[in-house]
């Protein structure tokens, strides 16, 4: 027999019943299980009239996941790697949209599970507004770096104005940030969101974790990298000495009494990429969560100073790819790195001090004190994700491997 084989995401008939059947409330029954068809508190909002005629379907081809746009309203995502239990994404959807009314995430208008007959849920695909933007925060970001050492090149001075003015962009994204998190702070009812208290054993079990990352990340860069430029194997050297004072500070996270901390539901794999520019402000999208852990690890309540510390990380990465595009030799590579240096630092005190003021202003923290007491925890979990994006780059991407290990050098107290 001669057919065709060909992917449903991509025929805009089969799209536009799929959003259909979940305004419509539908349920279809299956061997195993049941299919259910859900709208969301705003689904007639977010629908409109868009299906009243056939629209244009564009398809996104970056993701992991099969991404279909109808028409300029609707993004109708279908998930490739399913798991049994309810997906981050769109229970944090549902949260975000129709519990706490959170601006600055995009909305969630529907949804497709699958119910097996055990009772347990599957995702199967989920319905969101369709958001105008400028691009990620990501790629802005780097670059309005890489024009600013191109026109500054080594003169700090003279960059001091354009530095401040990406500070105050960072500092409404640190709000942003804040913000969220507030808004995952707030008490409503449903046990799955309900802040908790942090817990010294909390801690403890954070800081033990961390030790092993470190340990296992420290043994997977003593091992033999003939390929490794000199500077990176000496670099490598100092950072397998400092181990001592990597543990040391990994166990001070953990000394004394719990800090003044909630524990909460949080983004979970927060970076500039993950940042959309809308209107001269942000929006946060994709919560998934890290994509290699399972639902349960996802869906714990953890410090959203993981985020936080997802974004500092991403500043670094900003600036080494910055200079790596705007760098054409190891001399310019050098003349730029203090300003490169000069913006990290800068940016990431601005988005820190928004982030605080914030985060105390929406109850996260009962005083800029006690967001003092907890920078502990917030150098702990930058550690945490700098250990694995080491053991990441040295797996996939090895000219990379100098970033994550200048961030463990630095945060061993080691000059770079």
């Amino acid at each position: 027999d001669v057919g065709l084989i060909a992917d449903a995401m991509g025929d805009e008939p089969f799209c536009r019943a799929l959003v259909a059947a979940m305004g419509a409330g539908r349920s279809l029954r299956t061997e195993a299980g049941s299919m259910r068809f859900n709208a969301g508190k705003n689904y007639r909002e977010v629908v409109g009239a868009s299906l009243d005629q056939p629209a244009p379907l564009r398809r996104l081809t970056t993701s992991s996941n099969s991404i279909s746009l109808l028409g300029d309203r609707l993004f109708l995502k279908a998930y490739r790697r399913l798991q049994p239990g309810i997906n981050p994404e769109l229970e944090m959807g549902r949260f975000l949209t129709d519990v706490v009314a959170f601006a600055h995430s995009v909305p969630v208008a529907g949804s497709i599970e699958w119910l097996a007959v055990d009772g347990q849920a599957w995702t199967l695909a989920l319905l969101q507004t369709q958001v105008s933007n400028q691009g990620d925060a990501w790629t802005s970001t780097v670059d309005q770096l890489s024009r600013l050492l191109e026109s500054t090149g080594d003169d700090l001075a003279a960059a001091d104005d354009a530095i401040a003015a990406m500070a105050e962009r960072m500092q409404v994204l640190a709000r942003r940030v804040a913000e969220l998190h507030a808004a995952l702070a707030r008490r409503t009812g449903d046990a799955a969101f309900d802040p908790e208290p942090t817990t010294a054993a909390d801690v403890a079990r954070w800081s033990a974790a961390v030790q092993t990352e470190c340990v296992q990340t420290l043994q997977r860069l003593g091992r033999p990298h003939e390929a490794w430029p000199a500077a990176l194997t000496e670099l490598a050297a100092r950072v397998l000495a400092a181990a001592p004072v990597l543990r040391q500070r990994i166990a001070e996270a953990a000394d004394g009494a719990a800090p003044p901390h909630l524990k909460t539901r949080l983004h979970g794999d927060l970076h500039l990429g993950q940042v959309l520019i809308c209107r001269d402000d942000f929006l946060l999208i994709d919560f998934e969560g890290e994509p290699q852990r399972s639902f349960e690890e996802r869906r714990a309540k953890h410090s959203a100073l993981r985020d936080v510390a997802g974004l500092l990380r991403s500043f670094d990465y900003a600036r080494h790819t910055a200079l790596h595009q705007t760098a054409q030799s190891a001399v310019d590579q050098e003349r730029l790195a203090p300003l490169a240096r000069h913006w990290e630092q800068q940016v990431r005190a601005a988005f820190l001090q928004a982030y605080g003021s914030t985060a105390v202003q929406g109850a996260v923290y009962a005083s800029d004190a006690d967001f003092a007491a907890v920078q502990p925890l917030l150098h702990l979990f930058e550690l945490e994700k700098a250990l694995y994006e080491l053991r990441y780059e040295i797996d996939n991407r090895p000219g990379w491997v100098g970033v994550p290990l200048a961030g463990i050098a630095v945060l061993a107290g080691l000059s770079v």
